[in-house]
Protein backbone atom coordinates (compact mmCIF):
# COMPACT_ATOMS: atom_id res chain seq x y z
CA UNK A 1 0.00 0.00 0.00
CA UNK A 2 1.30 3.50 -1.28
CA UNK A 3 1.50 6.85 0.51
CA UNK A 4 -2.30 7.71 -1.15
CA UNK A 5 -3.66 4.61 0.20
CA UNK A 6 -2.35 4.89 3.57
CA UNK A 7 -3.48 7.86 3.73
CA UNK A 8 -6.78 7.39 2.83
CA UNK A 9 -7.28 4.68 4.83
CA UNK A 10 -6.12 6.09 8.43
CA UNK A 11 -6.50 9.98 7.85
CA UNK A 12 -10.48 9.41 10.16
CA UNK A 13 -8.50 8.18 13.25
CA UNK A 14 -6.65 12.44 13.42
CA UNK A 15 -10.09 13.08 15.01
CA UNK A 16 -10.14 10.73 17.89
CA UNK A 17 -8.73 12.36 20.66
CA UNK A 18 -5.95 10.23 21.82
CA UNK A 19 -2.54 10.79 22.45
CA UNK A 20 0.54 9.20 20.52
CA UNK A 21 -0.14 5.79 22.28
CA UNK A 22 -3.69 5.68 21.80
CA UNK A 23 -3.75 6.85 18.21
CA UNK A 24 -1.05 3.96 17.82
CA UNK A 25 -3.38 1.45 19.10
CA UNK A 26 -6.44 3.00 16.65
CA UNK A 27 -3.96 2.84 13.32
CA UNK A 28 -2.13 -0.55 14.62
CA UNK A 29 -6.28 -1.68 14.80
CA UNK A 30 -6.87 -0.43 11.36
CA UNK A 31 -3.92 -2.07 9.62
CA UNK A 32 -3.91 -5.67 11.02
CA UNK A 33 -7.76 -5.59 9.92
CA UNK A 34 -6.18 -4.98 6.53
CA UNK A 35 -3.72 -7.37 6.54
CA UNK A 36 -1.07 -4.28 6.26
CA UNK A 37 2.15 -5.38 7.76
CA UNK A 38 3.52 -2.54 9.76
CA UNK A 39 6.07 -2.16 13.05
CA UNK A 40 5.23 0.03 16.61
CA UNK A 41 7.70 2.45 17.13
CA UNK A 42 8.38 4.06 20.77
CA UNK A 43 11.16 6.32 21.71
CA UNK A 44 12.04 10.05 20.72
CA UNK A 45 11.20 12.42 18.11
CA UNK A 46 13.48 15.65 17.70
CA UNK A 47 13.27 18.66 15.22
CA UNK A 48 14.46 22.33 15.64
CA UNK A 49 16.11 21.35 19.09
CA UNK A 50 12.47 20.44 20.44
CA UNK A 51 12.23 17.08 21.95
CA UNK A 52 9.64 14.83 22.92
CA UNK A 53 9.87 11.72 24.74
CA UNK A 54 8.50 9.29 25.26
CA UNK A 55 6.38 9.12 21.80
CA UNK A 56 4.62 6.57 19.94
CA UNK A 57 4.59 5.80 15.83
CA UNK A 58 3.79 3.26 13.90
CA UNK A 59 5.80 2.66 10.22
CA UNK A 60 4.31 0.95 7.12
CA UNK A 61 5.28 0.57 3.74
CA UNK A 62 8.20 3.10 4.25
CA UNK A 63 6.05 5.87 5.75
CA UNK A 64 6.08 7.36 9.24
CA UNK A 65 2.38 7.41 10.29
CA UNK A 66 2.36 10.07 13.25
CA UNK A 67 -0.70 12.46 13.78
CA UNK A 68 0.36 13.90 17.45
CA UNK A 69 4.15 14.98 16.24
CA UNK A 70 2.82 18.60 15.61
CA UNK A 71 0.31 18.50 18.79
CA UNK A 72 3.55 17.29 20.77
CA UNK A 73 5.87 19.84 18.99
CA UNK A 74 3.53 22.59 18.69
CA UNK A 75 5.30 23.21 15.20
CA UNK A 76 3.76 23.59 12.36
CA UNK A 77 6.32 22.05 10.50
CA UNK A 78 6.39 18.62 12.40
CA UNK A 79 5.14 16.07 10.46
CA UNK A 80 1.51 14.92 10.45
CA UNK A 81 -0.49 11.78 9.44
CA UNK A 82 1.13 9.61 7.03
CA UNK A 83 4.47 11.00 5.79
CA UNK A 84 6.99 9.11 3.44
CA UNK A 85 10.17 8.24 5.25
CA UNK A 86 12.24 10.64 2.88
CA UNK A 87 10.17 13.59 3.38
CA UNK A 88 10.91 13.58 7.01
CA UNK A 89 12.52 17.04 8.86
CA UNK A 90 12.15 15.07 11.92
CA UNK A 91 13.99 13.08 13.10
CA UNK A 92 12.78 9.46 14.72
CA UNK A 93 15.31 7.40 17.34
CA UNK A 94 13.01 4.49 19.09
CA UNK A 95 12.89 0.42 18.66
CA UNK A 96 10.12 -1.81 17.75
CA UNK A 97 7.24 -2.16 20.48
CA UNK A 98 4.30 -4.67 20.28
CA UNK A 99 0.93 -2.96 20.65
CA UNK A 100 -2.06 -5.43 20.14
CA UNK A 101 -4.89 -4.37 17.66
CA UNK A 102 -8.10 -3.36 20.20
CA UNK A 103 -11.11 -5.42 20.00
CA UNK A 104 -13.96 -3.77 17.76
CA UNK A 105 -16.19 -2.64 20.82
CA UNK A 106 -13.22 -0.61 22.09
CA UNK A 107 -11.79 0.58 18.73
CA UNK A 108 -15.12 2.01 18.38
CA UNK A 109 -15.35 3.22 21.87
CA UNK A 110 -11.83 5.28 21.43
CA UNK A 111 -12.45 5.95 17.77
CA UNK A 112 -15.61 8.60 17.78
Amino acid sequence: MNQPQLKNLLDDLDSAKAASDGLSRLVVTRLAKQQIPYKVMLGTLELDGKVVSPHFWVEADDCVIDYRARQHLGSSTAPHGVVEREGLKAHYKGQEVVIDPLPDYLFNLLNH
